[in-house]
């Protein structure tokens, strides 16, 4: 019986955007009873570089290569055929999706049966269904690998400790619960042979702050209105389950009431000359249907730390290939969640290697070009990784993020929104103990237009306080000497000038004569949230504000800008702040028609 195909929106949405005759491969997950759901794709634009295979260790374990994919009357897919159907291992019948360029329209899907295709009809799984259905695991471990410094040996002593991973003696741990899972099975009374992994989700406790529904984040409530995905992290809506990793002393059952012990490293030796001991700390992914049987869930662990540790052998054995000193350095992990994938991608990046080094910046643009992503922006610096809820609890104090999410539909009949792309943190008065009421609100501005730029992976600079910019200001012969320490307020020319020499960001400046006459730019700010996706500091008279989005309708010339209002002097309670309107909708009353107003409008730099 064949499968069942499924499609998630998200690769659909990648498969239209692909403009350009090549072929590539699709990578999927099977569950419940046959059902197949297609959730990536890279491209294969030539044999031989970063194939599937290597690509694959990127993905969390169960989310495998199960098929093909062609873009127009590409010629190169024949020669990827024969291989990639030999390769899938998930389902006796590999996928072949054929699409034409830049467009759904005519996409086919067919199963290979007897070695004949076989057209079959899909559905498409949209986003939502996806956050419901499906989940994440993050596991954390150590190791510790010890190697003589040449890529044959990194490869020997790797394959030696993906075997003494998988001999069953490890033993999970969810942190904070007693709940042990071994090579058995669950080792809690709670569960039973027919526990799902929804019931594992539903008894881990809830971290302190819980992500609020509407898109911030608030701690705990007696009663929710709807469900909470109380585990996902920022930025994502998939819940992640946190594990730890133990080691069994012996292969016998661990006693119920009894924990395992600790082991915080495992050391392979060979009896070779040891060189070099290299500390390896693992962070491994993995994504599960919640309907999936939890005693698959030992298993699949298993296999996403051996995802990570190929991951790594790969780091390591480039770098050692392509590098002259011969000396090994230590791999780290990194997630990223890409907003058009709708799945986690993960890297292993070497800790003395920056992302501006040009053998990190080619990794990186290989990965671009792999996975049909433009080279305009980045996706895969650290900066870019995913914040889990451990560190950022972890983490001192943060602004509240994307505060515009939940907030009052604007009103504007027949209009179309045209919003931020991307996250950010909303500064305003008084935050950081800074008494700044009444002057500031140009410098908070910039502070939520700095942030924007750092959770988008441009930059790891630190978010500029007062007295900094002040400073700059000073240094650069904007302002006197007198100005450092004061409570003056700056206006838009001074953000862009603080954004260049903070940031090396350009920005463009708009001047509008009158609060009266704002709505003539609202074309031109649908313009700039469509392509740049920054948020604008606009100033008039003694006030800023930050514009992070219009609703325009064109044919009636009707516009509403999304205000983010420094001049806020209140807790960071995301409630108070949408109900009173310091993030909302407004007017062009809320604008005053007797001052003229300038934009400052960032660009995005072309970075990668």
């Amino acid at each position: 019986m064949l499968p069942k195909l499924k499609i998630s929106a998200f690769l659909l949405k990648r498969l239209e955007r692909t403009k350009q005759q090549c072929s590539g491969c699709l990578y999927g997950v099977f569950y419940g009873e046959g059902t197949l759901l297609l959730l990536s794709f890279n491209i294969e634009s030539s044999l031989g570089q970063l194939n599937y295979e290597q690509i694959q260790h990127r993905f969390p374990a169960e989310l495998d290569l199960c098929g093909l994919v062609k873009f127009g009357d590409c010629t190169d897919g024949e020669a990827h055929l024969n291989e990639v159907i030999k390769s899938v291992d998930i389902t006796d019948n590999p996928i072949l999706l054929q699409c034409e360029l830049g467009t759904l329209v005519g996409l086919r899907a067919s199963f290979f049966v007897h070695g004949k295709l076989e057209e079959v009809p899909y559905e498409v799984m949209e986003a939502d269904q996806l956050y419901n259905d499906f989940c994440f695991t993050r596991l954390q471990c150590g190791f510790f690998l010890q190697t003589s410094a040449t890529p044959e040996s990194v490869a020997r002593e790797m394959h030696v400790l993906r075997k003494r991973v998988a001999d069953g003696n490890l033993v999970f741990n969810v942190p904070q619960t007693k709940i042990f899972i071994n090579s058995c099975g669950p080792l809690d009374k709670r569960f039973t042979c027919e526990s799902q992994i929804q019931d594992l989700i539903d008894v881990i406790p809830s971290p302190g702050i819980e992500k609020d529904t509407s898109g911030g984040d608030k701690k705990k409530t007696k009663a929710q209105s709807a469900p909470v995905k109380r585990l996902a992290p920022t930025g994502c809506d998939y819940e992640v389950i946190p594990i730890d990793v133990m080691r069994s002393r012996t292969r016998d059952p661990v006693a119920r009431d009894s924990p395992p012990h600790p082991a915080l490293s495992i050391a392979v030796t060979t009896d070779e000359l040891i060189r070099v001991q290299v500390p390896l700390e693992i962070e491994a992914m993995a994504i599960l249907c919640r309907k999936t049987k939890l005693q698959r869930l030992y298993d699949v662990l298993i296999e996403s730390i051996c995802r990570a540790l190929r991951l790594f052998e790969l780091s390591l054995i480039e770098h050692l290939t392509e590098s002259e000193t011969g000396k090994l350095l230590v791999p780290a992990s990194y997630h990223f969640y890409p907003q058009e994938f709708g799945h986690f991608v993960s890297c292993a990046y070497l800790e003395d290697l920056g992302d501006d080094e040009p053998s990190m910046l080619e990794r990186r643009k290989r990965l671009h070009r792999q996975f049909a992503l433009p080279v305009s922006r980045p996706y895969f610096r650290r900066a870019n990784h995913v914040r889990f809820l451990a560190e950022t609890e972890d983490a001192p104090w943060t602004p509240l993020m994307n505060t515009h999410i939940g907030v009052r539909p604007s009103g504007v009949t027949d209009g179309k929104e045209y919003l931020v792309n991307g996250n950010y943190h909303y500064y305003h008065y008084l935050q950081q103990q800074v008494q700044d009421k009444g002057w500031g609100c140009a410098y908070r501005s910039l502070q939520t237009i700095c942030s924007w730029f750092v959770l988008q992976g441009y930059t790891n600079a630190p978010i500029p306080t007062h007295l900094e910019v002040q400073e700059y200001l000073h240094k650069i012969n904007d302002k006197p000497a007198a100005f450092v320490g004061s409570s003056q307020w700056i206006g838009s020319t001074e953000i862009s000038m603080c954004l260049q020499g903070f940031l090396n960001v350009d920005s463009k400046i708009q001047h509008v004569a009158s609060g009266a006459e704002l709505a003539t730019v609202a074309s031109e700010l649908a313009m700039h949230f469509q392509t740049q996706g920054t948020p604008v500091m606009i100033g008039g008279g003694v006030l800023a504000h930050t514009i992070i989005g219009v609703d325009y309708c064109v044919q009636t010339g009707q516009v509403k800008f999304l205000i983010l209002d420094p001049h806020y002097t209140g807790a960071d309670d995301l409630a108070t702040i949408q109900i009173k309107g310091w993030c909302g909708w407004k007017g062009m009353d809320f604008w005053t028609k007797g001052s003229y107003y300038n934009l400052c409008m960032p660009q995005r730099p072309i970075l990668y």
